[in-house]
């Protein structure tokens, strides 16, 4: 795919996300996992290039391409104040429609893609988000070396990275996904166990 229908497939999905997610609005969190998701478990080729990072799974270029979602008015973003810290809300601009319709061949191409992540995980906190995204990098990078792994070795795995999360919440998640399918490379016990 050529830059340019890349750029306006990534631009149309942003406003597609924002404008059909549960809420009316998304987090940048969503987002990027929402990306995440689409384009590792389910194979829609957006060209991001993700690697671990403190919140999970990242790549620079959808923020940028955000930024760029913004500058258009297919999208707008509010600052979000909790008794934590902050947010955002990314919610669907003046320009979100034809923004949209400008990608709607690609996403017809991948509607039952973009379907399945937001039924899957539309309703879900970026906490989990963040959580859950992270145990799926860790099977697929497990499966590249190729190593398999035992559901308490990723456990322990994701726990190392993410200490914030308790044991038990990391298993549940764990096996959440596997029996949804997500992880293919994790295994219940050890060969020859």
């Amino acid at each position: 795919m050529d830059w340019n229908k890349l750029q306006e497939t990534r631009l149309a999905l942003i406003a597609e996300l924002v404008s059909r997610s549960p809420a009316g609005h998304i987090g940048r969190t969503a987002l990027m996992k929402f990306c995440y998701l689409l384009q590792v478990v389910r194979g829609v080729p957006l060209g991001y290039h993700f690697t671990l990072y403190s919140y999970g799974p990242f790549d620079s270029g959808v923020l940028s391409d955000l930024s760029t979602a913004e500058t258009l008015k297919a999208v707008e973003s509010t600052v979000v104040y909790y008794g934590g810290g902050y947010g955002y809300q990314i919610k669907k601009g003046e320009r979100g429609d034809a923004i949209i319709q400008s990608g709607r061949n690609l996403l017809d191409l991948h509607k039952e893609s973009i379907d399945w992540v937001l039924s899957e995980f539309g309703s879900h906190g970026s906490a989990d988000l963040e959580l859950e995204s992270t145990i799926v990098y860790a099977d697929r990078e497990a499966a590249k070396i190729p190593e398999k792994l035992t559901i308490p070795t990723l456990v322990q795995r994701v726990r190392d990275v993410k200490p914030r999360f308790v044991e038990s919440y990391i298993l549940e998640k764990v096996l959440s996904l596997r029996h949804n399918g997500l992880l293919q490379n994790t295994q219940p016990v050890a060969a020859g166990s």
